[in-house]
């Protein structure tokens, strides 16, 4: 596995967490935050990013 697809996989689960973030602010709250769903997809894309970097060097 090449650097890039980890940063591609973690850059897809980041999207994808910023679209869940939303959908249960929006739920729960009444309106999205898109600060709070910024950060919460910035910190699953580098956790993904940095979880499939070490998987791949095992």
């Amino acid at each position: 596995m090449t650097h890039v697809s980890a940063l591609g996989r973690g850059a897809a689960s980041g999207f994808a967490g910023i679209l869940v973030w939303a959908a249960v602010s929006l739920l729960f709250l009444g309106v999205p935050d898109p600060r709070r769903a910024a950060v919460a997809g910035l910190a699953v894309a580098v956790a993904v990013a940095v979880a499939t970097e070490l998987a791949s060097l095992r």
